[in-house]
């Protein structure tokens, strides 16, 4: 199997264990017998340790100039902690795999992208766009698979179909990680010193923090689509649907971004997303049909596709090719590590209090114009589309 082979089925493995949990996990834990506050407190937690966790192993990557070898390491792990998923059926037991699995899966995506830009870096051909896209065709995969299944099995509540399709998709990206291809090594690695500065690099900073906010608003749907969903009387194939075509629509703006990028600028883009973002929560909490709910997902074309786009083609030029799993689990963690966990909580607390999934949207859309606001008022020009930077200062 050629290095490219085995990391698209690597990024298909391991986005597929996303389209397996994101859609699924709530409603499976809601058929468990947990309460809102209990499904937000349990899948909180590893965002939580997104910071430490993600800088952590990949400040070492970087210092060692090993990042391979540290996905081997990360990804074992995980597997380790999620093969007790499918037994863990009380709250304490269900926050404790995903504290454990949080300990190492948090750095599975800084590093693996790392090792991916990297590598297509020194080589023509295949780029990371291109690998990457695996990724996208692995959550659709799973996420609409699975939604067949679960309607196939009459959508009984605590199906255990779903923890193990992720410890299936967490077992194959494992296995692919062991013979990754190992980028070649730094001509230096990086100080100490350096990575301090990139903490303290205010316009990135900035950027991190906005994107932080938006991904918070984002929590709602993460969490509690499915459980929407089941809220109107569908089925959990429309579940699988709605994300099959949002994550399609996702695929369409990643391919036509770099078009996109040489006509607007950085605070252009992201203004465009979180607009977009807010209008789709509002018009989710009012939509009653299901080809409504199907409907609203082609917007994820601007929530995700456009955000991830202009993100990744900033932190590219605002981080040196040395810092690059420093920077990039720097990004992860406080946007999909405290983002997800102050807005997988505020989520859980107002299902719990707002008595239904519906309402959680209306709140997500005035948290998204929060995140439209900063980004007109925030200073984004350091990180703007320019050369990419190689070195450090």
């Amino acid at each position: 199997m050629s290095p490219a082979t085995r990391l698209r089925l690597f990024y298909f493995a391991y986005y597929g264990s996303v389209g397996a949990y994101l859609p699924y996990f709530a409603p499976y834990l809601r058929g468990l017998g947990f309460s809102g506050e209990a499904i937000g407190t349990v899948q909180m937690v590893g965002p939580l340790l997104a910071v430490p966790v993600a800088v952590g192993w990949a400040t070492a990557a970087d210092r060692l100039g090993a990042p391979a070898r540290a996905l081997r390491l990360a990804t074992a792990w995980a597997l380790a902690a999620m093969i007790f998923l499918p037994f863990a059926r009380a709250p304490l037991a269900v926050g404790l795999v995903l504290f454990a699995h949080g300990l190492a899966d948090r750095a599975v995506v800084p590093l693996v992208d790392s090792v991916t830009v990297e590598w297509t870096g020194a080589r023509p051909g295949p780029s990371y766009a291109g690998i990457r896209l695996f990724g996208s065709l692995g959550y659709i995969a799973l996420a609409q698979g699975v939604g067949l299944l679960l309607t196939a099995r009459g959508d009984r509540g605590g199906d255990p179909l779903v923890p193990a399709a992720v410890l299936a998709c967490v077992a194959a990206y494992a296995l692919l990680a062991r013979d990754l291809p190992s980028p070649p090594p730094a001509r230096e690695r990086p100080r100490f010193g350096e990575m301090v500065a990139l903490l303290a690099d205010r316009p990135l900073l900035l950027l991190v923090a906005v994107s932080a906010v938006h991904w918070a608003a984002c929590a709602p749907y993460h969490m509690m689509f499915g459980v929407r969903v089941r809220e109107l009387g569908m089925s959990a194939g429309v579940t699988g649907l709605g994300m099959s075509v949002g994550v399609g629509a996702e695929v369409l703006a990643l391919l036509a971004y770099p078009r996109l990028e040489a006509r607007l600028p950085l605070r252009a883009v992201l203004a465009l997303s979180f607009g977009t973002s807010a209008l789709r929560w509002f018009l989710l909490s009012r939509a009653t049909a299901a080809w409504e709910v199907v409907l609203l997902q082609t917007l994820h074309a601007f929530t995700f596709g456009l955000f991830w786009g202009a993100v990744v083609s900033a932190l590219s030029r605002a981080v040196p090719s040395r810092l690059r799993a420093t920077g990039q689990a720097l990004f992860a963690a406080v946007v999909f590590g405290l983002g997800n966990a102050v807005g997988y909580q505020l989520s859980g607390l107002g299902y719990d209090r707002l008595r239904g999934a519906g309402p959680l949207y209306a709140f997500a859309s005035l948290f998204e114009l929060v995140a439209l606001l900063l980004v007109l008022l925030v200073p984004l020009r350091a990180v703007a589309p320019g050369p990419p930077r190689a070195e450090a200062a």
